[in-house]
C-alpha cells in the first residue's frame, strides 16, 4: 500500500461520511450551519482519521467499525482549529478565509452594525457546535458494531481526558507568549506540545486499538505501546513544524515564515538559542522578537539559530522522539498497517511542507 494513496482514499471517504451526517441539519441560522460544516468539508490531510483506522487494522480489527470514530476525531480537530484561528487572529486556513473572517464578511454585508467582532463571536459558537457534533458522531460507533462498553469508554476518554489536555495545551501556548521568555523552560514547552498535539494523536490510536481489541479498560499492553508511539510522534511533529516555521519555504508551506518571531513564541529552538548564544548574540536575537518580518530579519534569525546549534538541537530532539516512536511501532507484527503507520511517522517528522 502507498501511504499517500491510502491517505487520499481515506480523505474522500471521511469527507463523504461527514457530508452525509444529519447532525448539522437543525442548526440555525443558516450561515452558522455553513460555518460549522466549512472546515470539516474543506479538506486537509485527514491524518487523525488515518491513525484511528490504521491502528485498528494493525491489531486485526475491522476498520469499517472504526469509521464513526475516525470521522469524530476529524470534526473534533476542526473545532480546535476554529478557536485557534480566533486566538491567533489568523485570516486564512488551508488557503481560504478562516471561519471568523468569513462570518465577519457576511455580517458586514448583510447585518447593519455587525462586523469583525460578530464574526469572532459566531465562530466561537460554530466551534462549540463542532465539539458536540464530534461527540455525537463518536457515539454512533455502536451502530457500526462497536460494543456499548467500548463506545462509552471512548466517549468518557474524549470528555474526561482529551478535552482537558488539549485545551490546557492551548492555554499554556497562549500563556507562554505572554511570559518573559527567560522564564519558560524547554521541558514546559515539550509538555505543552504533547498536550496541544500529541494528546489528540494518542486518542486516535487508542480509539482504533480499543475497537480492534474490544477493550474498554485501556489497559492492554498493545494499546499502551501505541499510545506511546502517538505521543512521541506528536511532539516530534510539532518540533519539526517549529523548525519549518523559520527554515521552511513559505511557498511550499502556504503560510509566511517567521510568525513565531513576530509572536514572540518560545519554541524549543528559540529557548535553546538563548541558552547557547553569547550575550551579544542573545541580545540580537531578542531584538528580532516582535518585529515585522523582513527578509533581513529571517536571514539573521536563521544565522543565529544555526550558528548557536539550536536548530540542530531541535532537529536532533525531533529525530530522537521519532526513533523512539518507531521502536514502539516495530514491536508489533509486520503487516500493511504497520507499514502505513511507519510511513506516516516519517511524513510527520521529516516533512518539508
Amino acid at each position: 500500500m502507498n501511504m499517500q494513496d491510502e491517505l487520499q482514499k481515506i480523505a474522500g471517504e471521511i469527507r463523504d461520511f461527514i457530508a452525509a451526517d444529519t447532525f448539522p441539519a437543525s442548526i440555525s441560522p443558516e450561515y452558522l450551519k455553513d460555518a460549522v460544516t466549512d472546515y470539516p468539508l474543506r479538506g486537509g490531510k485527514r491524518l487523525r482519521p488515518a491513525l484511528v483506522l490504521w491502528s485498528c487494522g494493525l491489531l486485526g480489527g475491522d476498520i469499517a467499525k472504526a469509521f464513526p470514530a475516525a470521522a469524530a476525531v476529524e470534526i473534533y480537530h476542526n473545532w480546535t482549529l476554529v478557536h485557534d484561528d480566533i486566538i491567533d487572529d489568523d485570516d486564512y486556513r488551508r488557503g481560504q478565509p478562516t471561519t471568523h473572517c468569513n462570518l465577519g464578511k457576511y455580517a458586514t454585508a448583510v447585518l447593519p452594525g455587525a462586523g469583525r467582532e460578530f464574526g469572532r463571536n459566531f465562530a466561537i459558537l460554530a466551534g462549540d457546535i463542532q465539539q458536540g457534533w464530534a461527540a455525537n458522531t463518536l457515539l454512533k460507533s455502536e451502530e457500526y458494531g462497536v460494543s456499548p462498553a467500548v463506545v462509552l469508554a471512548m466517549s468518557r476518554r474524549l470528555h474526561e481526558q482529551l478535552n482537558c489536555e488539549l485545551i490546557s495545551g492551548e492555554a499554556l501556548d497562549v500563556e507562554f507568549a505572554a511570559r518573559d521568555i527567560a522564564s519558560v523552560s524547554v521541558a514546559e514547552v515539550e509538555k505543552m506540545l504533547y498536550l496541544k498535539t500529541g494528546a489528540l494523536l494518542r486518542f486516535c490510536v487508542e480509539a482504533g486499538a480499543s475497537i480492534a481489541l474490544n477493550d474498554s479498560s485501556y489497559s492492554d499492553p498493545r494499546l499502551l505501546k501505541l499510545a506511546e508511539f502517538a505521543a512521541q510522534a506528536g511532539v516530534a511533529f510539532q518540533l519539526r513544524d517549529d523548525w519549518l516555521g523559520i527554515f521552511g519555504d513559505a511557498e511550499k508551506l502556504g503560510k509566511p515564515i517567521g510568525a513565531d518571531l513576530t509572536e514572540r513564541k518560545p519554541t524549543v529552538m528559540l529557548l535553546k538559542a538563548f541558552e547557547l548564544l553569547s550575550p551579544s548574540g542573545a541580545d540580537e536575537l531578542r531584538n528580532l522578537l516582535g518585529s515585522s518580518i523582513t527578509p533581513e530579519i529571517i536571514r539573521r534569525a536563521r544565522y543565529l539559530l544555526s550558528e548557536s546549534g539550536a536548530a540542530d538541537y531541535a532537529s536532533g530532539r525531533a529525530a530522537e522522539l521519532s526513533a523512539q516512536a518507531r521502536e514502539n511501532l516495530e514491536s508489533f507484527p509486520d503487516n500493511c498497517y504497520r507499514k502505513l503507520l511507519s510511513d506516516l511517522l516519517e511524513y510527520l517528522t521529516a516533512r518539508s511542507v
